[in-house]
């Protein structure tokens, strides 16, 4: 895999959170991979104009492309979040190229919605939509029943498909992903195993029972790749490894 497809989402860096570190000094330190795609996580910064500002500085003196995922739904009550012009106002002061969020409450008496959500969006930001942990989040018709509706228009919204939240929704990873490939422009990458009581834990794309170099291969390869599960660093660097030898 070329190494410009190659995305780190900072929950690599969770134990550095955890402990304290800021979302600008986790950056700088996933520098040292030399992957210069970041995915940053909403709930890891306090979105001061300090903290955004110092984020921006680092991409731009490093030139970084910066993801931004944002755990809110696009739709709550079947209206657009109230939230959303703040997110992208968040991501134009980091000079993210992408904003991820999950879609909420949409059915198709909504879809009037869909301009005015277009409307609201730069042409200089790219939204996805991604399957999450919930059911509500993740069922396949529902999520191409939404993409559907911009089938017509000459601005998309897009999925993420994050191949290790399947199995946390009892739905099967490769048929979920074939249903959604039209819609598909950004992969998360890990896996899961499963506990005695047949529970699912995330771990690494390269520890887990997920077929993942099948999966990868469904995919067009130009798109986007991120890992996205706690590492050590040792641990991160062979992964990376193991995913550019892909």
């Amino acid at each position: 895999m070329l190494q410009n497809r190659i995305v780190l989402n900072t929950l690599v860096s969770q134990s550095d959170h955890n402990a304290g570190v800021a979302q600008p000094e986790l950056v700088s330190n996933l520098l040292n991979t030399n992957v210069t795609n970041i995915e940053l996580r909403r709930e890891y910064g306090n979105q001061t104009l300090s903290e955004l500002q110092k984020l921006s500085q680092i991409r731009a003196d490093h030139r970084l492309t910066f993801f931004y995922s944002v755990p809110d739904n696009l739709f709550i009550d079947h209206k657009l979040n109230l939230h959303l012009l703040q997110y992208v106002a968040e991501a134009q002061l980091l000079g993210a190229s992408y904003i991820k969020m999950t879609l909420g409450d949409f059915d198709h008496s909504d879809a009037h919605l869909v301009d005015s959500l277009l409307s609201l969006i730069p042409e200089s930001i790219q939204l996805n939509i991604e399957n999450d942990q919930s059911a509500a989040n993740s069922d396949t018709k529902k999520l191409a029943a939404f993409f559907d509706q911009f089938n017509d228009r000459s601005r998309k919204i897009g999925f993420v498909n994050d191949i290790g939240n399947w199995i946390f929704t009892h739905q099967d990873a490769e048929t979920s992903a074939q249903a959604l490939l039209p819609y598909t422009r950004f992969v998360h990458l890990k896996s899961y195993l499963l506990d005695d009581k047949q529970q699912p834990a995330t771990v690494s794309f390269t520890k887990g029972d997920l077929n993942w170099k099948r999966l990868l291969n469904l995919f067009d390869t130009t798109l986007p790749v991120a890992l996205e599960y706690p590492a050590d660093s040792q641990a991160l660097v062979a992964d990376l490894a193991v995913l550019k030898q892909f």
